[in-house]
């Protein structure tokens, strides 16, 4: 069943100033009755005052992604990210994640709600088995964190592309992940199954990274439904087109050559609906098209449009 629709209007509106932001949230629930948003927390860097101040005022629920953060950080330091084999990336990418816990605990004692808090894996430096041996340990010690300071929080991991690492495009465009889809299934799965406090961790996805992953994206919806770890929500948008295949940009289903279109939505809604799991339908598009752009005003009213008529 879809319990929430959100909107990551962050991925079109994030160079505008933060008072024009503001609005365009306030917009958003207005005009289209959406009030749960994606939105990217980056650690030591607070939410700017305008941005607070309308999602208090609205009482918003937030999805929260880390995934700016890691690809900044990652851009940086390879090793960087919670499943990697190197100990200081690895504590160092816990400590951003506490770090932004402590920013949404300040935001939820202003009336925002913070529905998840969504992490990654990190970029490929070692063997399966390694990093899937840090990922576990990294998503146990987040869970407790956040259980003690956000306990009806959601730790939600995001499953993305594993491409190989001579693939041409290169990250954060591509070859975000360490493990595969079953090996996160597994490793989510190991720690739910730990008496650990908490919620138990789930899995979402975004519809544009598993086409860069050459996915059938329907099929991994269903595969999630389908496994021990509960599928937290899904995100749509599609992606770049380029001579080496997909690239992570979001692009919305204006452009025709994105590989998602609003059949696309309708059929991802449907499978969720058909499910006995609670989960949230969104939508994450940039003003890409092509080689060109579409205008900010035009891909926020075609994703919301689509989102209240497929949610």
């Amino acid at each position: 069943m879809i319990a929430e629709k959100v909107l990551g209007a962050y991925a079109s509106i994030a160079t505008m100033p933060a008072a024009e932001q503001a609005e365009q949230y306030r917009k958003a629930n207005e005009d289209w009755g959406i009030n749960a948003f994606e939105l990217p927390l980056m650690a030591g860097q607070p939410l700017a005052p305008e941005l607070i101040e309308v999602f208090s005022g609205l009482s918003s629920s937030l999805v929260v992604t880390m995934v700016t953060q890691w690809a900044i950080a990652g851009q940086q330091t390879p090793a960087y990210g919670l499943s990697s084999t190197e100990e200081a990336p690895r504590r160092e990418a816990i400590l951003d994640v506490c770090s932004v816990l402590e920013q949404c605990l300040s935001l939820s004692r202003q009336g925002v709600r913070i529905r998840n808090i969504v992490v990654h894996a990190g970029q490929r430096c070692g063997g399966k088995i390694p990093h899937a041996i840090a990922f576990f340990q990294s998503l146990a010690e987040i869970r407790g964190a956040a259980a003690a300071v956000l306990p009806k929080c959601r730790l939600a991991v995001e499953v993305t592309d594993n491409r190989p690492l001579d693939h041409p495009i290169a990250f954060p465009a591509s070859k975000k992940a360490s493990l595969n889809l079953s090996e996160l299934i597994h490793v989510v799965a190991a720690v739910n199954r730990e008496a650990l406090p908490g919620l138990q961790v789930s899995l979402m996805l975004n519809w544009g990274r598993l086409l860069i992953n050459e996915d059938e994206p329907l099929s991994v919806v269903d595969q999630i439904i389908g496994s021990e770890v509960a599928l937290e929500g899904v995100i749509l948008s599609g992606a770049g087109a380029s001579q080496d295949g997909f690239m992570d940009t979001h692009n919305s289903h204006l452009d025709p050559d994105c590989g998602f279109s609003a059949g696309d939505g309708e059929a991802c809604a449907a499978a969720l609906k058909s499910s006995s799991q609670p989960v949230f339908i969104g939508m994450k598009c940039s003003v890409k098209k092509g080689d060109g752009e579409v205008s900010t005003a035009e891909v926020l009213k075609a994703q919301a449009d689509l989102l209240n008529r497929i949610g």
